[in-house]
């Protein structure tokens, strides 16, 4: 019953020789299953965003799963993290639970009123100093449809391409080449866990890979957080909640 409230800023380094040298250094924050709902307040999750803010990230990646109770939470959760502060921007995909009954149209208005770019099987180019490196965000893997190739648009392997999924399994369905780093939430850590090491239950086809951290497949390397929020029973055990960030530099992943 502590563990839920007790939130973790985990940190990871991410290398890859596609990277402008002009992103060097540039840090990502990585938000997901914030679960506003029943079990999170709003002033939960402006707490959350004064946190995120005190870190002065370059760019916040909110990767789905805003509510968990249903579509009437979106507003309040989105008034929140509209506050979010970074220099370049603020970008958000889908989860499950956002769907509900109106196939995201709740979440997607939310998140406009907020002033957050949702991206559905789209992308930007996000640019510093003349260089970019293309952002991507595919709908849900489980209740969407997600499409790489829109997202992708005009960028080529020599690019470096962020993509966010709520659900890390649409790894599987990557080409080599084609991204070099994605991030996804859904996994909650497996949320009770033996000794952080195991989960008795993870919602991926793909069992414990994706359940949490960084993880390097044939075709990109994904970070998958634990998340903020939780499902029913709301508890957590060897899974904290964590905010992740993420520097990028140059070179080789190790």
């Amino acid at each position: 019953l502590i563990e839920p409230l007790w939130v973790e800023v985990k940190d990871y380094t991410f290398a890859s020789a596609d990277l402008p040298p002009q992103f060097a250094g540039k840090t990502i924050v990585l938000l997901t299953d914030i679960h506003r709902g029943p079990f999170l307040s709003e002033k939960r999750v402006r707490q959350l965003v004064e946190r995120v803010n005190a870190l002065s990230p370059d760019l916040v990646i909110l990767a789905g799963d805003y509510v968990y109770g249903g579509s009437k939470y979106e507003q309040s959760c989105f008034a929140a993290l509209a506050n979010l502060r970074a220099p370049l921007g603020s970008y958000a995909v889908l989860g499950n639970h956002d769907y509900d009954d109106d196939s995201g149209a709740a979440a997607a208005a939310a998140a406009r009123k907020a002033g957050i770019t949702l991206l559905r099987n789209a992308g930007v180019w996000l640019e510093s100093q003349g260089a970019r490196l293309r952002l991507c965000g595919v709908e849900d893997y489980q209740l969407g449809s997600p499409q790489l190739t829109p997202a992708l648009g005009d960028a080529n392997t020599s690019d470096f391409v962020l993509l966010v999924s709520h659900n890390p399994d649409f790894a599987g369905e990557l080409s080599p080449g084609a991204v070099d780093l994605m991030l996804s939430g859904h996994t909650h850590g497996g949320q009770v866990t033996l000794f952080g090491l195991w989960a008795p239950f993870v919602p991926s086809k793909y069992g414990q890979k994706f359940r949490s951290g960084m993880v390097s497949t044939e075709a990109a390397t994904v970070v998958i957080s634990n998340g903020i929020g939780t499902i029913f029973p709301p508890i957590r055990l060897g899974a904290r909640p964590q905010i992740v960030r993420i520097t990028l530099t140059t070179g080789q992943n190790l």
